[in-house]
């Protein structure tokens, strides 16, 4: 009769391996059940023993990245600088050569109006002279300059990398034996025999990832805005015709009851010729600026019209109230046509 032995078999990883276990195996065979199972430290531990480290991307560099890019910046700044000065200068010259075709061009503008007015302070149309001359362009129309007032440049990085590396390896060794007989005559004939297997089994696996990037922003703020310029000078304007002055008296009071109730001052006003000679007989306009206006007649003054001599004489009253008897200044307008003279009194 036939007697098998039943063996109990267990592998032992090589050394570094991750631990392995099987199930029982029967003699004369190995049967393993159920599926190999890694111990998660197992699982980490990379090909060749690698560092934690590399486990956690420390091994990564970006230097060299910061090293590319960091050049790239002052590179911008300089394009960016020479830019604008070169865009400056095209703007100069720009300008210069608009001012130029500018003064070249010439056109008759009148300068100058010499208006004559008569002895009634009118203008004398057939005395009125224009002077004109050729001038340029460039006298009345002012090209726009413009300049760079403001330009700032600001940029951005961001560089990155990361290095990962996982890997697994391992190796099992199975061995299984048994041993049998099978008598008869109560085991003085038997046949005997022996079972011996072997199994082994190697895997190894892993991987590297790398991982680099970069990416930047660059802001640029420019303002161009007209340079401030001056103007070109207005044409004077000048007038010739008959003149005008105004001489002043003293001041003198009224009183009543010894209270001063009124001030008056006297102006003799004096029209003569452009010549110089006296204007008789022209009518005269006044603005007394709230004084009360009173011109002399007889004894050689015809009232607001000149006498033979060109004058006449006007007497110029202030009527004064309780509390507001200080002196004061008044400005008078006296107008002969479009010819006028402007006085002050102190009343």
């Amino acid at each position: 009769m036939a007697q098998a032995t039943r063996t109990r078999t267990r592998t032992r990883p090589k050394s570094g391996a991750p631990f392995m276990s099987t199930q029982p195996v029967r003699a004369g065979g190995v049967a393993v059940r159920g599926s190999t199972a890694l111990t998660p430290a197992a699982a980490a531990v990379p090909v060749g023993g690698a560092s934690s480290s590399s486990l956690l991307g420390l091994g990564a560099d970006v230097s060299g990245q910061l090293e590319t890019l960091a050049p790239t910046f002052g590179d911008i700044l300089s394009s960016v600088g020479i830019g604008v000065a070169n865009s400056q200068a095209a703007l100069d010259h720009g300008v210069i050569d608009t001012v130029n075709a500018l003064s070249n061009t010439k056109i008759t503008v009148i300068t100058e109006v010499v208006e004559q007015l008569d002895d009634d302070g009118l203008p004398d149309v057939a005395q009125t002279q224009l002077v004109s001359q050729d001038l340029s362009v460039l006298n009345f129309v002012t090209p726009t300059v413009h300049e760079w007032k403001h330009v700032s440049l600001s940029m951005d990085m961001n560089v990155g990398a990361m290095d990962d590396e996982t890997g697994v390896t391992y190796s099992v060794k199975e061995h299984s034996s048994g041993v049998g007989s099978v008598g008869l005559f109560f085991g003085f004939v038997g046949l005997g025999y022996m079972s011996s297997s072997d199994s082994f089994r190697s895997m190894q696996q892993s991987s590297h990832r790398e991982a680099q990037w970069a990416n930047g922003t660059v802001q640029l703020d420019a303002i161009l805005a007209p340079r401030r310029t001056t103007k070109f000078p207005v044409p004077a304007s000048v007038q010739i015709g008959p003149q005008m002055f105004v001489s002043q008296g003293s001041v003198a009071e009224q009183k009543t009851n010894n209270v001063v109730t009124s001030r008056t001052i006297d102006a003799l006003i004096n029209v003569r010729k452009a010549s110089g000679a006296a204007n008789p007989q022209k009518p005269l306009e006044l603005d007394a600026a709230g004084l009360l206006p009173s011109f002399a007649s007889g004894g050689g003054f015809n009232g607001s019209t000149t006498n033979a001599d060109g004058q006449c004489k006007v007497t110029l009253k202030r009527t004064l109230t309780p509390g507001f008897t200080a002196p004061v200044k008044r400005t008078c307008t006296v107008r002969l046509g479009q010819l006028s003279k402007r006085f002050d009194v102190m009343i």
